[in-house]
């Protein structure tokens, strides 16, 4: 998949983007030492399931015996399949649904629906003629650890010499810094990443590494934040305590928690020394 990067000098190339996989240490072969690999199965389609069974025999009973007898579950000629390559598509009663309208459903902590909203298909930005721009925005590792939540990853390669260069010039800037880059679209860099047509809008963050003559850049995808919850009051404490603290300036509550107490040691340590100041006083009085 191209994508449409900047440098910090504002510079862009079209580099190639793909899918992180990563390296198994274990292996599996058959008998005669030839990898395994998985493969998509047909299992069953929808005239063959629980439900289409039902409306011919709605008798559990009558199911039950039509299973153990004739397999009515089961296609023949299709189950088992190699399936390869496929496409999402609506079904409804009377067939294929080719026009389908989506909503979007935002809903409250408690599951409750709060917004439902058409729902807008905004095009791919991340390969157009306005290049992914480098705002310039660091955040350190450990701190976009806590803050966000990271829903996928990217590998940026490079596709020439060229673009070589130019991809290990962005990974070394990145690995002196020890950050990770926030990556916006659009002309005012105010946009978020967008990989095809009608998919998720992603905070983009890239990541770079270097060693020797080699590089790396990870582009980490986010599409939640995470934020401190609000902290619970004490229900123990009066509503008057309550609204009386909250007026309270904080000058004045940094003024009364810094006042020390006065203990039995104090006034026993002031004692002796009023009783030296009035015979002081008094000794005074009587060479007048």
């Amino acid at each position: 998949m191209p994508i449409n990067i900047s440098n910090e000098k504002q510079r862009d190339a079209v580099v190639a983007m793909e899918g992180v996989r990563p390296k198994r240490d274990v292996r599996y072969v058959d008998e005669d030492m030839n990898a395994v690999f998985n493969r998509r199965l047909l299992k069953t389609d929808v005239s063959h399931e629980l439900p289409e069974l039902m409306k011919k025999l709605p008798n559990f009973e009558d199911i039950s015996e039509a299973l153990v007898d004739a397999d009515p579950e089961i296609d023949t000629e299709n189950f088992g399949m190699f399936l390869t390559e496929t496409s999402r598509v609506y079904v409804g009663d009377g067939g294929i649904v080719h026009s389908v309208e989506e909503f979007e459903v935002v809903t409250n902590p408690d599951g409750t629906e709060r917004e439902r909203r058409p729902r807008k298909k905004e095009p791919q930005n991340i390969n157009t003629d306005v290049p992914l721009k480098w705002t310039g925005k660091f955040i350190k590792k450990p701190d976009a650890v806590k803050r966000f939540v990271f829903a996928g990853k990217k590998q940026l390669a490079h596709i020439n010499g060229l673009t070589f260069d130019f991809l290990y010039e962005i990974a070394k800037k990145l690995h002196e810094e020890d950050s990770l880059l926030l990556l916006r679209a659009g002309e005012h860099r105010d946009r978020p990443l967008v990989m095809n047509r009608g998919g998720k809008p992603y905070n983009a963050f890239l990541e770079g590494r270097i060693e020797g003559d080699s590089y790396c850049l990870i582009l980490h995808l986010s599409n939640m934040e995470l934020k401190r919850p609000a902290p619970i009051e004490d229900d123990r404490m009066p509503a008057t305590a309550k609204r009386k603290a909250s007026a309270e300036p904080e000058d004045k509550k940094k003024l009364t928690r810094a006042k020390p107490a006065v203990t039995e040691h104090d006034v026993a340590d002031a004692e002796p020394k009023k009783i030296k100041a009035a015979k002081k006083k008094a000794d005074t009085k009587t060479r007048k």
